[in-house]
């Protein structure tokens, strides 16, 4: 456990030093993170990545390009405890207080559909004949070991108590079952509400500051009372409409081709473009008549002009300058 959790720790640094960070959904293995947060297998997947996500309208170089509409769009794909998307909720909440029902904020949940458990398991665990590999990039001191790892991680994988089972198809989230469960319950409260979200938001900011993806399914009921949330309705909702609600999302997640948490998507676009990224963290990106720099992609007032670029006619409030949430700039990783 404790070898795990150097090499996740090791790879975490490895992997958040590139922008920005985007991992297949069938590419990591959700046992493993059971066992460790993040961990080799993470890793593995992560270098097996595709290329970036394809928007349906280009950006040129470091400008933020959207067709405008009445109504902005807005929508943010998180894991519940993904602690990247946990940063850009609190970065996007004060965005949402500000704007209220003027533009379509919407959470997003990334999702694992495991279509056949072998087959996800061969390709998420690592292979075996790869070890001299990864020893060689210093993931294990020996092949032995290597082998060990990755044949006890694939026959717990194969343990369908590790996922979210409804009729006969296997659901989970980068975290796990736990997490997945989470997912759907914030839906649920999310679409249980009208036009004002701010329950929505307390609920969320609650589970994130008190729950994880070990104890939620737990947890989650007091912090849901907390916010004055019917936590019968949330349940009966999850009960219910749990499958179609993953389906739901897992086709956003594909037709925007979404690979990590969190992604942003704003009218159709992804925000922020990558081409705005730098690799020395220079970068810069111009939206409208302002311009910010790669360490405020991700801050309130950056998200703000974003959101208020994409209205034909911005409403008053997009001249309020916001707070940070935070003395300390949120994090450009992702899961």
């Amino acid at each position: 456990m404790k070898k795990i959790k150097k090499i996740s720790k090791d790879l975490s640094k490895k992997v958040n030093s590139l922008k920005p960070v985007q991992v297949p959904l069938i590419g990591v293995i959700v046992f493993c993170l059971l066992l460790a947060g993040t961990s080799f297998f993470a890793g593995i997947s992560w270098l097996k990545m595709k290329g970036g996500v394809t928007t349906k309208i280009s950006v040129d170089g470091g400008d933020f390009a959207v067709e405008k509409n009445k109504k902005p769009e807005f929508n943010f794909y998180v894991m519940s405890f993904c602690p990247y998307g946990n940063q850009i909720e609190d970065a996007i909440k004060p965005v949402a207080e500000l704007l209220g029902d003027q533009a379509d904020i919407h959470p997003r949940y990334i999702f694992d559909k495991i279509e056949d458990l072998d087959t996800y398991c061969k390709q998420t665990t690592g292979d075996p004949s790869q070890c001299t590999q990864y020893v060689t990039a210093g993931y294990f001191k020996t092949e032995a070991e290597c082998k060990d790892t990755i044949v006890a991680s694939n026959n717990e994988c194969l343990d369908e108590s590790q996922y979210l089972k409804i009729d006969d198809k296997l659901y989970s989230s980068l975290h796990g079952r736990v997490e997945a469960n989470q997912n759907i319950r914030e839906i649920c409260a999310y679409n249980m509400l009208g036009n004002d979200k701010g329950q929505w938001w307390t609920f969320v900011d609650n589970v994130n500051k008190n729950c994880d993806y070990q104890n939620a399914d737990t947890c989650w009921e007091e912090e849901a009372k907390k916010a004055n949330l019917d936590t019968n309705k949330i349940t009966d909702c999850f009960n219910n409409q749990a499958g179609e609600l993953i389906e739901k999302e897992l086709a956003l997640s594909t037709e925007y081709q979404v690979q990590g948490s969190p992604t942003l998507i704003i009218n159709g676009v992804n925000f922020p473009p990558e081409a705005a990224y730098t690799q020395d963290g220079t970068g810069t990106l111009n939206i409208g008549k302002e311009s910010f720099g790669q360490d405020e992609f991700r801050h309130p007032n950056t998200i703000k002009a974003a959101v208020c670029e994409a209205f034909k006619k911005a409403p008053k409030e997009c001249k309020t300058e916001l707070e940070e949430v935070s003395a300390t700039a949120p994090s450009e990783g992702g899961c």
